[in-house]
């Protein structure tokens, strides 16, 4: 996560795509900043739901990785987003810190807020993923046999 954070890596192609990009990376706790852009807005003018809910899921997921053995694969089983107030190319640069509440054997928890520079709040939320496999684990069992 720290290469993808340093540029040294590419990131996911969604991220890309949808101009947001990790700005700090520590155990357990992610930045990524994103600024709308006319493309994410609704027919309202006003950035769509799913802008949100990619820069929370994208922040927690990372922060859970974060925390993650060298292979392990998860995905995210549920996601609890509050919408705050909308979005719009007014707010500017938005921040979502995502953190880890809890990284079990099964499941990892982590919790997030959007902001913008003057610390207003747009959306906060919740993830829970689920772990589901070790790469590492499969890729020693293939040497053994």
């Amino acid at each position: 996560m720290r290469r993808v954070a340093a540029g040294e890596i590419e990131g996911a192609p969604m991220v890309k795509l949808l101009g947001m990009h990790l700005t700090s990376v520590d155990e357990g706790r992610v930045v990524l900043e994103a600024t709308p852009q006319p493309e994410h807005e609704n027919g309202l003018g006003i950035a769509h739901g799913g802008f949100a809910a990619t820069m929370l899921d994208t922040a927690l997921s990372c922060a859970v990785n974060t925390v993650m053995p060298a292979g392990k694969v998860f995905t995210t089983l549920e996601m609890k987003i509050h919408y705050i107030r909308a979005i719009s190319r007014r707010a500017g640069t938005l921040t979502c810190v995502g953190s880890v509440v809890h990284a079990g054997r099964t499941t990892a928890t982590a919790e997030g807020r959007i902001v913008d520079a003057d610390g207003k709040l747009y959306a906060h939320g919740t993830v829970t993923c689920i772990l589901f496999r070790d790469t590492s684990e499969e890729a020693e069992l293939k040497v053994e046999n």
